[in-house]
């Protein structure tokens, strides 16, 4: 075990280094008054003729795309819009979407709504550009390297960080699992950030999306291969989101708090696309396999108990992030405990209902095989400890 674990730092070595030398993209951001003008103004720069407008059902249902789609058609831009996706995008939903796009000759891909929109968008656009891979053979890092139809997104909730990062995640119905793809062709060309498109957003979804930016800051925060650089991004995003996340779940039209929370999954994005996450987030990839858990709502589930296990073993970067977030002389226990008493406050549960006893062995396996080595842990977590965690979990725990 320990020949392994010294084999995954030194490919954390390699990753580090990787993240400070390859330029990373950053998308153009449209915001204030004058945004839509702006980004229209773009689009025609940029001769645009037919977008491909993807998104959920739960926002076509309440119209959230309609202005949108009216000034694009108003400014001589055809636009065709594919729906057929639910909160964990699977393999033959790209594959739809590809058809999609090919057969109505569309040259631009717009996302509208939350992660899974805008995965889905990347990973469309990733197929138009590699029409002779598979997603399968795109899984992990830098398999895609071309130049992608332009992506444009335009966040619903404000938590996947998705609008700036490397890498888009897709679910294998057949083998029950998700894998993401990594690589730097994948980040969006503009995001255009709409924070009155997010004042409907119902309570829950605030709640988990909220949690799952708060959940890259903080991975990217204590994973080892943090640099100054990302630990800014993260102190930021951290900041806003203690702050604006209450209100934006309190008060769901206080727009000063919902641009906040736009701004602190960018943040938190541009973070944890350099230093990549943890296993947090390896378990709820799996969660989401297993029981189409959405992403958001799975990292808030298990964020508390991968806090408690890692202990004081992530206290130092704790206590600092505290004294970036709460003030000089906050600890990192107070930290903790303002991270605990948020989740309660947004009814986040001590468990997760849908978890069955019998699952839990190939669900700890499966998140240590996403987790190793490519994710650079404060720490390691044994099969065994993995499984206690999440019986940890268990609704009758």
């Amino acid at each position: 075990m320990a020949v392994k674990h010294l084999f995954y730092r030194t490919y954390h070595l390699g990753l580090r280094l990787a993240a400070m030398l390859l330029p990373i993209p950053e998308p153009h951001v449209f915001h204030g008054d004058k945004a839509i003008e702006q980004w229209l103004a773009h689009l025609s720069a940029q001769k645009c003729k037919r977008i491909l407008l993807i998104s959920d059902p739960g926002v076509i249902a309440l119209n959230l795309h309609a202005s949108l789609q009216e000034q694009l058609i108003a400014n001589n831009i055809e636009v065709t819009i594919f729906s057929d996706l639910g909160a964990n995008p699977s393999i033959e939903q790209i594959e739809q979407g590809v058809r999609c796009y090919q057969a109505n000759q569309c040259d631009t891909l717009l996302a509208i709504g939350g992660g899974s929109a805008m995965d889905c968008a990347k990973l469309i656009a990733a197929r138009i550009a590699r029409p002779k891979k598979s997603l399968r053979q795109m899984h992990g890092l830098f398999k895609v390297l071309r130049t992608l139809p332009p992506v444009y997104v335009v966040p619903t909730t404000a938590g996947t960080g998705s609008e700036v990062t490397v890498a888009a995640v897709v679910s294998d119905t057949e083998r029950k699992l998700k894998f993401s793809i990594n690589d730097l062709c994948l980040v969006p060309k503009g995001v255009l950030f709409l924070p009155e498109l997010t004042a409907g957003l119902p309570p829950g979804l605030t709640a988990s999306t909220g949690i799952d930016a708060l959940t890259h800051a903080l991975e990217a925060y204590i994973g080892i291969n943090a640099s100054a650089y990302t630990r800014g991004k993260s102190e930021k995003a951290v900041a806003l989101i203690l702050g604006a996340l209450p209100k934006a779940y309190n008060q769901p039209h206080d727009l000063g708090a919902r641009t906040d929370m736009l701004w602190a999954a960018m943040f938190a994005g541009q973070a944890f696309t350099r230093t990549s996450v943890g296993y947090v987030h390896a378990i709820a990839h799996q969660l989401g396999a297993f029981y189409g858990l959405g992403h958001g709502l799975a990292n808030a589930l298990v964020l508390r108990p991968i806090l408690d296990f890692y202990g004081d073993r992530v206290d130092a970067s704790l206590e600092q992030l505290a004294k970036h977030t709460l003030g000089e002389q906050s600890s990192a226990a107070q930290l903790r405990d303002r991270i605990y008493a948020l989740l309660d406050e947004l009814g986040i549960p001590p468990f997760i209902a849908d978890l069955k006893a019998e699952d839990i062995p190939l669900i700890a396996k499966q998140a240590l095989a996403e987790a190793h080595p490519d994710y650079p842990v404060p720490c390691f977590i044994t099969q065994q400890e993995m499984e206690n965690l999440l019986h940890s979990l268990l609704p009758h725990a």
